[in-house]
């Protein structure tokens, strides 16, 4: 028994093993936000995030992240994702991000006065080089403000 000294303190070795389980399991590499403060995103308000890639041998996920007001009046979000390599070579796709199913039932996790959802945008990518690369994420909203959006973020993991 005199190994078996965590057994006394079962709550902190539980805590300790999440931790370490939690930590092992984050493959979140980039992770950035731009804020609204009128909770609008303005149609012509570009967003420019820098990534430093270091990793060329990884393959990444690529993620758009939303938050928004739970009372957000429309359905989707049409995005253009446009990201130059160190190269200056261009990438450049359009997106519809769905924000509710088909019966209408909001997909975001909503916690009181906001609500999350991100999308993927790109699986599985490959950086040929490393150095800055730089994502340019575009409102495509066809009015000049989309109200109601809180932030948008672009987030990068290491694919599984």
């Amino acid at each position: 028994m005199g190994n078996l000294h965590f057994l006394k303190y079962p709550l902190i070795f539980i805590i300790f093993v999440s931790f370490l389980l939690s930590s092992c399991g984050n493959q979140t590499v980039f992770e950035e936000y731009k804020k609204f403060d009128n909770l609008s995103w303005q149609r012509f308000n570009y967003l420019n995030f820098e990534v430093p890639i270091e990793n060329i041998d990884a393959e990444y996920d690529i993620l758009v992240a939303i938050r928004h007001l739970p009372e957000i009046p429309y359905k989707e979000m049409k995005i253009n994702l446009t990201f130059y390599l160190p190269s200056d070579e261009m990438r450049t796709s359009d997106h519809i991000l769905e924000l509710v199913d088909e019966e209408g039932i909001s997909l975001s996790e909503c916690l009181g006065d906001f609500c999350d959802i991100s999308f993927p945008v790109r699986k599985n990518f490959v950086f040929s080089e490393p150095g800055v690369v730089k994502f340019i994420i575009e409102n495509k909203y066809t009015k000049t403000e989309m109200p109601g959006i809180m932030e948008v973020g672009l987030i990068m993991k290491k694919a599984n």
